[in-house]
C-alpha cells in the first residue's frame, strides 16, 4: 500500500520557525514537530495518510496571542471559541492555541509554564480502508516501541472538542528518554465535523506513567459527579457526554411496549397544547430539569424553549423559580429539626 503524502515538510518547516521566533514555540520544539517527517519515525505511514497535522500550544491566555501578526500571514482564525482558536496553515499545518483546561493533567495542581507544546495531532479523515487499518495498527504499533497507548471514543462514541467531533481517537506517548518525541501524539480518525453549538471537550488523557495519573483521573470523576459537565472550562466527564442525547431513541431498542407507552405520554403531554400551552409545559419542564439536575433534559428544554421563542429572561426566571422552590423544600425540613430539639428539651 502506498499512499502520497498530502503535507509539505519545508511548510511545516517555515511556518514552526515563525511560531518560534515570535516565542510560542521553543526550537526543541520545532525541532520534535518536524521529527515526525523523518523516515524512522514509528508512524511514518500515518504521516503519509494525514490530511493534516495539528500542533497544540497551550497559553497563557489566547486573547493575548499577537493575532494580528498571525493573520498578516494570509491566514484565518477557524474553531474559535474562548480560550482556543485554531489557524490553519498551507501545507497541512494546524497551529492550535488554548488557555482552557484540553487535558486530564489540567485536573491537578502542578504548575505549567507557558507556552507549551501540550501535543501534536496527526489528523486522518480518509475513511478508506486502508487509512482505517493504519488507524487501527497504532496501539499495536505503540507497543512494539515501548510506547504508552490510550483510545479515546470510536465504536459508534464520537469525541468531541469545542464545536467539532472526530469518530475516535488513538492516543500514544513515546518512552522516556526518546530525544526527538517527547510529548503525547494523537491521531484522530474520520471527517471532521463542525457544530454550530459547543459540543464540549473530551479531554486529552494523562498520560498512564505519570506519577499522578490516578488522582487527575479521580479528580476529573469527582469534578463531574459533583457538578455535572463542566464545558465552559473544557471539561467534558464520561458521566455525561452532549451527543449521547442523541441516542436517547436507542434505550427504546429494549423492552420496547414500555417505552411506546413512554413516548406516547411524553408526546401527549409536552407535544400539543392542552389546558396549558406548549410553550407554558417547555417552561415547566426546563425548571423541572433544573431541579432534577438532567443535563441531558437541560439541552433538550433549552432548545425546545428557544425554538418556541421563550426569550432567555423567562427561561432564567422559570429557573429561578425551580431554585427558590428548592430552597423552600430544604428550608421546610427544619421543622423536622426543631421537633427533634423540642424532644431533647434543647428549646
Amino acid at each position: 500500500m502506498t499512499i502520497a503524502s498530502q503535507l509539505d515538510r519545508d511548510a511545516f518547516d517555515s511556518t514552526l520557525h515563525q511560531f518560534r521566533d515570535l516565542g510560542l514555540l521553543s526550537s526543541a520544539e520545532t525541532d520534535e514537530v518536524l521529527a515526525l517527517f523523518d523516515p524512522d519515525f514509528p508512524y511514518a505511514d500515518a504521516i503519509a495518510a494525514a490530511e493534516s497535522i495539528h500542533v497544540h500550544v497551550k497559553v497563557a491566555d489566547v486573547d493575548a496571542l499577537p493575532h494580528d501578526v498571525i493573520t498578516a500571514q494570509g491566514v484565518t482564525a477557524t474553531s474559535c471559541t474562548d480560550g482556543y482558536v485554531k489557524y490553519p496553515f498551507p501545507g497541512g499545518i494546524n497551529m492550535i492555541f488554548s488557555s482552557i483546561d484540553i487535558a486530564e493533567d489540567d485536573m491537578l495542581d502542578e504548575p505549567v509554564a507557558t507556552p507549551m507544546l501540550d501535543h501534536k495531532g496527526i489528523d486522518l479523515r480518509d475513511e478508506s480502508a486502508d487509512v482505517h487499518a493504519i488507524f487501527e495498527a497504532v496501539p499495536e504499533r505503540a507497543g512494539g516501541v515501548g510506547w504508552r497507548h490510550v483510545p479515546q471514543g470510536g465504536d459508534g462514541q464520537p469525541v468531541y472538542c469545542c464545536h467539532t467531533e472526530v469518530s475516535g481517537k488513538h492516543w500514544v506517548y513515546p518512552v522516556a528518554g526518546d530525544a526527538r518525541q517527547t510529548r503525547p501524539i494523537e491521531f484522530a480518525f474520520g471527517p471532521l465535523e463542525i457544530h454550530d453549538s459547543k459540543m464540549g471537550c473530551d479531554l486529552r488523557p494523562i498520560d498512564p506513567a505519570h506519577p499522578r495519573a490516578a488522582e487527575a483521573q479521580a479528580a476529573l470523576a469527582a469534578c463531574a459527579a459533583s457538578h455535572g459537565p463542566t464545558e465552559g472550562d473544557g471539561v467534558t466527564s464520561s458521566y455525561y457526554e452532549r451527543g449521547d442525547l442523541g441516542h436517547f431513541a436507542d434505550v427504546g431498542d429494549y423492552a420496547k411496549p414500555l417505552m411506546n407507552k413512554f413516548w406516547a405520554y411524553y408526546n401527549g403531554v409536552f407535544g400539543e397544547d392542552g389546558a396549558l400551552t406548549r410553550r407554558e409545559k417547555a417552561l415547566i419542564g426546563l425548571a423541572v430539569a433544573h431541579s432534577k439536575q438532567c443535563p441531558y433534559c437541560i439541552d433538550s428544554f433549552t432548545n425546545t424553549c428557544a425554538d418556541l421563542e421563550i426569550t432567555p429572561d423567562e427561561m432564567h426566571e422559570a429557573v429561578h423559580a425551580a431554585a427558590s422552590l428548592g430552597a423552600g423544600i430544604d428550608l421546610v425540613h427544619g421543622v423536622q429539626m426543631q421537633n427533634a430539639l423540642k424532644l431533647r428539651g434543647a428549646i
